[in-house]
């Protein structure tokens, strides 16, 4: 399941990446009107940039070959940074599609709820707190999962938070007081990931970080 969700975090990725190439544009010299060079869009590209360098940190280090070139060679807004940036996160893929990384073998069968709440930290401190609150809600789920493993429920290929947080509740792992803290946070995790951002502010993304963690940490 991590796995697949570390895909599912990677494909967006290059999918917010090839969007943000969309936009490239001249700069135009001022007075004599000349094309000095091509950007894309500003604030798309650096919560991209801030959301890949997290990812490519946690997956492969911070002193990794893929960290280290995204860092240097995406800096700026410039189309060639972002076409630099975009052609790393591919090769990241196809790095971890061929099975190489021994690091993700470890990522998969540690506990890693901490680092990615860490991340989303980080996130939140940049003034992202939009994808934050996806990462958040993705801990979340997977938080659940095993919560719900751990105490033998039955589950179906395909759970959410909300059918998740129903059968454990059902079976009074936690009371009902939880279950409606966990809906109020699926609630945001939903609006994140439907581009609904006016619907919560950065402060309830913050309290939802502190409060999932120590959720998992009590029933997990």
């Amino acid at each position: 399941m991590f796995y697949e969700k570390l895909m599912d975090r990677l494909n967006h990725l290059i999918e917010v990446g090839e969007e943000i190439l969309k936009t490239k544009h001249p700069h135009l010299t001022p007075v004599v009107e000349v094309i000095d060079d091509y950007y894309v869009k500003d604030d798309t590209f650096y919560q991209w940039r801030a959301g890949a360098l997290s990812f490519l940190k946690t997956v492969f280090g911070n002193n990794s070959t893929h960290f280290q070139e995204f860092y240097h060679r995406c800096r700026s807004s410039l189309y060639e940074d972002a076409l630099q940036g975009q052609s790393i996160l591919k090769a990241a893929k196809e790095d971890i599609e061929g099975g190489y990384l021994k690091k993700l073998e470890d990522l998969v069968a540690a506990d890693i709820f901490t680092d990615l709440l860490e991340m989303a930290e980080y996130l939140l401190e940049q003034g992202y707190k939009d994808p934050a609150a996806s990462l958040i809600g993705a801990v979340l789920e997977d938080g659940l999962r095993k919560i719900a493993k751990n105490s033998g429920i039955t589950l179906k290929s395909k759970e959410n938070i909300s059918s998740l947080n129903h059968k454990i509740a059902g079976v009074q792992i936690y009371k009902r007081l939880a279950q409606k803290q966990v809906e109020v946070w699926n609630e945001i995790r939903d609006n994140a990931d439907h581009g609904k951002f006016s619907e919560y502010n950065a402060d309830s993304v913050k309290d939802m970080c502190s409060g999932v963690r120590d959720f998992l940490e009590k029933y997990l």
